[in-house]
């Protein structure tokens, strides 16, 4: 391969330096990208906030719900911030309204288990 000679590489030095895109196109893309970023991310999130807020102003005795932690229980007492939950038979637990996650489906009726043997 043979050297270029100098003479031929100064056009390259001619040349204007590459330029970015101008404000205006900056504008539309950052504008885009804001538009995707709420789309995908704000408003997803405050839609499921707003659910969960219905389901708190919702929550009523006897109603089944899972708290955080996956406490499964009956409400008891319904208080200002609290709620009472009875996790068991005579047993009963205090929770904040926010801990808990969603209603649990009505149990279906137990049958009677048989207890398992020792071999």
């Amino acid at each position: 391969m043979t050297p270029l000679p100098a003479g031929d590489l100064l056009f390259l030095l001619d040349t204007p330096a590459p330029t970015g895109a101008g404000l205006p196109q900056t504008l539309i893309m950052v504008a885009m990208i804001a538009g995707i970023f709420y789309f995908l991310m704000i408003r997803p999130q405050q839609k499921q906030a707003k659910e969960h807020q219905a389901l708190l102003a919702g929550l009523k005795k006897d109603d089944r719900v899972i708290a955080a932690g996956a406490c499964h229980g009956r409400i008891w007492a319904v208080k200002d911030d609290t709620l009472i939950l009875e996790i068991a038979r005579d047993v009963r637990i205090e929770v904040e309204k926010a801990t808990v996650r969603r209603r649990a489906a009505e149990e279906p009726e137990r049958a009677e288990s048989t207890p398992i043997k020792p071999k």
